[in-house]
């Protein structure tokens, strides 16, 4: 008996994937077909818990396509995002501007622990913006230059996040492109990080360093 197990993530939702193949001799042993029921039923056991215990990711439609996506980096346990940072190239005429190039979150765990994913690799950083005490971010949105738009395309230029007080946080961020409609809501908050980032390509080519951003769902478990 040859059993064959797998999962992965696709894109864009970053669900999570499973497969299960099992092929048997045609020896017609009664004990062979016992053992692949058995394999059969402890697998799948297994892949649906896996699954209801996945949490939940939350996106946007307006998010740009170059670059991959980085890894998913995520608060402690029993943590949640509260505030964040990001670092900007600020406009700037007859330069090739990338505008938003990283965000930071902040968690509430003892250490504040900080998630980047990806980093970009130029700008400033800007202030802090934190949700009013007691509070924790559950959405997000993001003000986006799409690829075409103009002759410097920039991406993404500005996130902003509701809090779970219903008030939102934004920095300055940069000015180009369209704000888009605010993701779904993650009922405990955010715990977990990934951004789509396109490394610095040179002088010869219209950089735009962070693409797109998803963010996980904390686990109602946890609180």
């Amino acid at each position: 008996m040859l059993t064959s197990f797998s999962c992965w993530f696709v894109e864009p939702s970053a669900r999570l994937v499973c497969t299960i193949l099992i092929s048997l001799s045609n020896s017609g042993n009664n004990i062979q077909s016992a053992t692949m029921k058995n394999v059969v039923g402890y697998l799948a056991l297994f892949v649906f818990i896996g699954l209801a215990n996945g949490q939940e990711v939350i996106t946007v439609t307006n998010g740009e396509t170059d670059g991959r996506w980085g890894p998913l980096e995520t608060c402690p346990s029993g943590s949640r995002a509260i505030s964040y940072q990001t670092q900007n190239e600020i406009d700037a005429p007859v330069v090739d501007d990338s505008a938003m190039n990283t965000l930071v979150l902040f968690c509430d765990d003892p250490l504040q622990t900080n998630l980047t994913s990806t980093p970009g690799y130029t700008g400033n950083w800007q202030n802090v913006q934190n949700c009013p005490f007691g509070a924790y971010m559950k959405s997000f949105q993001l003000r986006v230059s799409p690829a075409g738009n103009m002759t410097d395309n920039t991406a993404v230029n500005n996130i902003r996040f509701m809090c779970s007080n219903d008030r939102d946080i934004s920095g300055i961020g940069n000015r180009e492109g369209y704000w888009g409609e605010y993701s779904a809501e993650c009922p405990e908050g955010i715990c977990g990080l990934e951004t789509r980032v396109r490394p610095d390509g040179g002088l010869l080519v219209d950089n735009t360093a962070l693409n797109d951003v998803r963010f996980t769902c904390c686990a109602a478990a946890e609180f």
